[in-house]
């Protein structure tokens, strides 16, 4: 019991030094560059004697270290915790969201690295969801991977132009999906066939999906459950470089967890 008390003392430790806005910022500026002291307090606008404060305290932490010119850098556990907060951020950021939506749901390692998604745009419309859903289609020229609990017969159209520009699909639905009838009808479409036939379009099913994603190249909009076990139209654009690899990583997840 106290062994847990002092893991658990030095955690809070550790925390309430990351929770001060200027340590925090003092961390940052130096994870840029080294700097002295007196630079240091220009940097960031603070007194000599507040800014020696900090550097002892984040010092005191192992946060930080003084080389022999008198030069404050960051130490491997100062870039670690650093690397740690933006999943602490995007949670911040969007905290009346994640009253009513889950990341439990998820596979652990993907839950807590969930800071790759720290420079998406939340989007809380359904016809701009539904306007991005189409732009990642439309703009595509590789892949597009997509994991969805059913089908919009308005979005085949869009399939056959990326079929003609060569792009690979892959969809993931869950097992007991409806699918309307005129979707069937749109896939007997020789189009559909020939990409069907050049494995250009390959479905797998699961039990139940986990998250709504839609994936290309070049940009990913993604959404998870609410506390319902359910899918709304509430979600998160992104087309930077962590986001979409991150996004990739957890569709290959699931794509080897499903069934042809």
């Amino acid at each position: 019991m106290i062994r847990g008390q002092v893991k658990l003392q030095q955690l809070c430790s550790l925390l309430f030094e990351l929770s001060n806005e200027d340590r925090l910022n003092l961390l940052i500026e130096l994870r840029k560059t080294p700097m002295k002291l007196s630079h240091i307090s220009e940097k960031l606008h603070s007194t000599v004697p507040e800014t020696a404060r900090n550097l002892a305290r984040l010092s005191e932490e192992s946060l930080i270290t003084k080389d022999v010119d008198g030069a404050f850098h960051l130490t491997p556990l100062g870039e670690a915790a650093l690397q740690l907060l933006p999943g602490f951020s995007f949670l911040s950021k969007h905290k009346k969201y994640f009253k009513t939506h889950t990341l439990s749901t998820l596979p652990p390692e993907y839950s807590a690295s969930i800071g790759a998604l720290v420079k998406s745009k939340f989007t809380g419309e359904v016809s701009t969801t539904l306007y991005n859903s189409e732009l990642i289609l439309r703009q595509a020229n590789e892949f597009v991977w997509i994991i969805v609990g059913e089908i919009i017969a308005s979005s085949l159209p869009l399939f056959a132009e990326g079929f003609t520009r060569g792009v690979e699909f892959r969809k993931i639905m869950p097992r007991n999906a409806s699918i309307p009838n005129e979707i069937f009808k749109l896939a007997n479409d020789p189009v559909f066939d020939r990409a069907a036939r050049a494995k250009k379009m390959e479905s797998r099913y699961l039990d139940k999906i986990d998250v709504s994603m839609i994936l290309s190249e070049k940009a990913v909009s993604i959404g998870f459950k609410n506390l319902d076990e359910k899918f709304d139209w509430f979600t998160f654009q992104a087309n930077d470089e962590l986001a979409l690899n991150w996004s990739k990583s957890l569709f290959l997840y699931y794509w080897n967890m499903a069934k042809r």
